[in-house]
């Protein structure tokens, strides 16, 4: 994993829906295997086209998602910095909708996660989302570690190689 070479000045903001086109399929290419498999439950050269249109779909309201970038690393078709990282949640109709959070692997570590956590929570607090689930791999012990830094409640669950957590927003 390559690891960045200057200090990071991370900045968030509330995604819109071109920025799926513009930075996916980069952010993608700088996930490690390991991080795919963490991120999708499976090993992933390529996401479906089915899930990539899911996941394009950003109407701040049932589908919003959070965008992290490094304003420290001037790139120039980049104007707010390298991007690094996004959290959101997705509603699958009934009960709470579903979180993921997504960090590129240089930048693991670095304390990405918890300020897209933070800006995703206030969001959801703003659009009246009162409960986030996450289906999480147990052994993702990154991401197990960031949602109980949100006072994250373990749900009972039917697989025993997810641990699925609800946080109370």
């Amino acid at each position: 994993m390559d690891r960045i070479d200057h200090i990071p000045a991370i900045v968030t903001r509330e995604a819109v829906p071109g920025d799926f086109d513009r930075y996916f399929d980069e952010g993608f290419h700088e996930l490690s295997p390991e991080s795919r498999h963490l991120r999708f439950f499976t090993a992933v050269r390529e996401v479906p086209p089915g899930l990539r249109a899911r996941l394009a779909e950003v109407d701040g309201w049932s589908n919003a998602a959070v965008v992290a970038f490094d304003a420290a690393a001037a790139l120039p078709d980049h104007p707010e910095g390298k991007p690094i990282g996004v959290a959101r949640w997705m509603s699958g109709g009934d009960g709470p909708p579903e979180l993921s959070v997504t960090v590129i692997d240089a930048y693991q570590g670095l304390g990405v996660g918890s300020r897209l956590m933070d800006h995703l929570l206030v969001l959801a607090r703003r659009r009246g989302v009162n409960r986030i689930v996450a289906d999480v791999l147990r052994e993702n012990l990154g991401m197990r570690a960031l949602v109980n830094r949100y006072r994250a409640v373990v749900q009972r669950g039917d697989d025993p190689l997810v641990v699925r957590y609800r946080i109370d927003v």
